[in-house]
C-alpha cells in the first residue's frame, strides 16, 4: 500500500481534499518549510516585542491585531494566538500595560463576530456539532446558576459571556479553516520557536526569574513566561502539540519538533512546575493510546511514524540510561527528582532523600478546602460561575477586573455550579470527546487531555480571560492538525 506525500492532494482526508490552485500551491511550498518557520517566528517576536514602547506600543499591536483580525479567517486565528502567548508572556518583553485589560477582552469578541459572518457565508454552523450544543447547554446551566446564587451576579455572567464568546471564537474559527483547507500547523510551530527564542534569551539576558508576586522577586524559573506555573498549561501543550507533529503528522520535514520538544521540558524542568509533569505524561499515555493501527477512517489510514513498539523502546532505554547513571552518580538523579517534587532543596546530611507527600498539595490544600466548603453548603446550583468568597475577591472584584485562583478544576466546577453545574461540565467533555473521535481527529482528543491534565494544578479550563483562553487556542490548533494525520488508501 502506497504511502502519499502531503504535497499530492490524496494524502488529504476526503472530506478536507483540497484541489486546483490548493494543490499547485502545496506542492510549491510544502508544509513545515525551516526558513519560513525561522522567519515567522521573528516576525512573532518583533510583534510581541512592540509592548516594549510601552501603552503607545500595546496600542500598536493591538491596532495590528485588529487589523489581522479583518483581514481573513486565517490572520484571525493568528491574532487570536498572539493575545493568548503575550496575555502569559515574561512581563520584561511583553509589559502589561493599560491596552492589555481592555485588548484582551475586545479583540476575541471581534474576532468572534468575524468568524460567525464567515460561518454563514460557508454554511458550518456549529449547531450541528454536538460538542458545541453540549456547549451551550454548560453556559444556559451556569447562567442559571449564577442567577440563583447571587453572589456577584453581574461579573459572574460578564465572566461567562466571555467564556462563551471566546469558545465560540474558537469552535466555529475552526470549522471555517477546515472548511476551507487552511492549515495552519507550521504557523504554530512558528509560534513556539518563538516562544522557545524568548525563554532563551531570558535565561541569557538574566531575566529568567524576574516572576514577581506581591512586590517580592521569587527565584523561580518562568523563562519565557511571567509564572512558573505557567509552564502547566503552555509547556505541556507546547510538547504535546510537537509531540503529535513528529508521531502522527504527514509532513516530511516534521523533524523541526524534535528541538522544540527538548527545549520545553528543559523549561518545565526548570520551573519546578509539577502539573506540567503531569499534564504531559497524561497527554503521553493518550498520544500512545491514539497510535493504534487498528484505528481506521473511511478511506484513509492513520499516519503512524513511531509505532507503539519504537516508542516503548525509547522510553524503556531513557529510564535504563537514567537509573544507571542515578547509580553511578551516587543518587543525584533521584535527589534532583525529590528537590523538584518538593520544590526545596535536598539537605546533603540526609543519607536517603524523601518525597514530602505534604509538600505536593501544600500549596493548593487550601484552595481545594475552601471551594469543597462552598460546595457543600451550596450543593446545588454553586456560588456562580469565575467567583470566589475569598475577602480579597470581594474588596475589589469589578467587572473588569475579578480574577481569582481555584485549587484543581474537580472542586473549582463543583463549587461554582454545584450538582447541576458539575454535570453539564461533564456532559460537554463527554461530548466533545465522543463527536472528535468520531471524526476520527485524534490530535484534539491529545490536546484536550492534555489540557484537563494542566488543570490538576491550576483550574484555567474556564478562565478565557487567562491563560485558559490560549489553552481552547490550542486545543483549536490540535483540531486542524488532526485533518492531517491521515493518508488515503490505495485502491487495492
Amino acid at each position: 500500500m502506497a504511502n502519499v506525500s502531503l504535497t499530492n492532494a490524496d494524502a488529504w482526508p476526503s472530506a478536507y481534499r483540497p484541489t486546483g490552485t490548493v494543490v499547485t500551491a502545496l506542492s510549491r511550498f510544502p508544509p513545515l518549510d525551516f526558513f519560513r518557520v525561522v522567519r515567522n517566528a521573528v516576525l512573532i517576536v518583533a510583534l510581541l516585542l512592540l509592548n516594549k514602547a510601552g501603552t503607545s506600543g500595546a496600542v500598536l499591536f493591538f491596532g495590528i491585531m485588529a487589523i489581522m483580525a479583518l483581514k481573513s479567517p486565517q490572520a484571525a486565528f493568528q491574532a487570536l494566538a498572539l493575545i493568548g502567548l503575550g496575555l502569559m508572556m515574561n512581563t520584561f518583553y511583553v509589559p502589561k500595560t493599560l491596552p492589555w485589560t481592555i485588548g484582551r477582552l475586545a479583540l476575541p469578541l471581534l474576532i468572534m463576530v468575524r468568524f460567525a459572518i464567515d460561518a454563514s457565508r460557508l454554511r458550518a454552523s456549529p449547531f450541528a456539532r454536538p460538542h458545541y450544543v453540549a456547549f451551550l447547554l454548560y453556559v444556559f446551566t451556569m447562567a442559571v446558576c449564577s442567577i440563583a446564587s447571587g453572589w456577584f451576579t453581574q461579573i459572574a455572567l460578564l465572566k461567562l459571556f466571555f467564556f462563551w464568546a471566546y469558545v465560540t471564537a474558537v469552535m466555529v474559527g475552526v470549522a471555517v479553516l477546515r472548511e476551507r483547507k487552511i492549515d495552519l500547523t507550521e504557523w504554530f510551530v512558528s509560534l513556539i520557536s518563538a516562544a522557545t527564542a524568548v525563554g532563551i534569551a531570558a535565561m541569557v539576558m538574566g531575566q529568567s526569574r524576574n516572576m514577581m508576586r506581591l512586590g517580592r522577586r521569587l527565584e523561580l524559573f518562568n523563562g519565557a513566561l511571567g509564572h512558573s506555573n505557567s509552564h502547566s498549561l503552555y509547556g505541556s501543550m507546547f510538547v504535546l502539540f510537537l509531540a503529535t507533529i513528529v508521531v502522527m503528522g504527514t509532513y516530511r520535514r516534521r523533524w523541526i519538533a524534535a528541538p522544540l520538544i527538548v527545549a520545553w521540558l528543559s523549561f518545565m524542568a526548570l520551573s519546578a512546575s509539577r502539573s506540567s509533569v503531569l499534564a504531559t505524561v497524561i497527554g503521553s499515555a493518550t498520544l500512545f493510546l491514539m497510535t493504534s493501527q487498528r484505528v481506521r477512517r473511511l478511506g484513509s489510514r492513520l499516519q503512524v511514524n513511531l509505532p507503539r513498539g519504537t516508542q516503548v523502546f525509547f522510553v524503556l532505554a531513557a529510564l535504563l540510561g537514567v537509573f544507571a547513571y542515578n547509580a553511578v552518580s551516587g543518587g543525584r538523579v533521584w535527589k534532583a527528582v525529590v528537590e523538584f517534587v518538593n520544590k526545596q532543596e535536598v539537605d546533603e546530611t540526609e543519607e536517603v532523600a524523601e518525597i514530602e507527600s505534604g509538600d505536593i498539595v501544600g500549596s493548593r490544600k487550601a484552595l481545594i478546602e475552601l471551594s469543597w466548603r462552598n460546595f457543600l453548603e451550596n450543593p446545588v446550583c454553586g456560588i456562580g460561575f469565575g467567583v470566589a468568597t475569598t475577602e480579597h475577591f470581594a474588596k475589589n472584584a469589578t467587572l473588569f477586573t475579578a480574577s481569582t485562583e481555584k485549587g484543581v478544576l474537580a472542586t473549582a466546577v463543583l463549587e461554582e455550579g454545584g450538582v447541576l453545574g458539575a454535570t453539564a461540565f461533564l456532559c460537554f467533555v463527554a461530548a466533545f470527546y465522543l463527536d472528535m473521535y468520531r471524526q476520527k481527529n485524534l490530535s484534539s482528543i491529545i490536546a484536550m487531555t492534555t489540557f484537563l491534565g494542566s488543570n490538576f494544578g491550576e483550574a484555567s479550563f474556564v478562565a478565557a480571560g487567562g491563560m485558559g483562553g490560549f489553552g481552547w487556542v490550542m486545543v483549536g490548533a490540535a483540531m486542524i492538525l488532526g485533518d492531517h494525520c491521515w493518508q488515503t488508501q490505495s485502491p487495492p
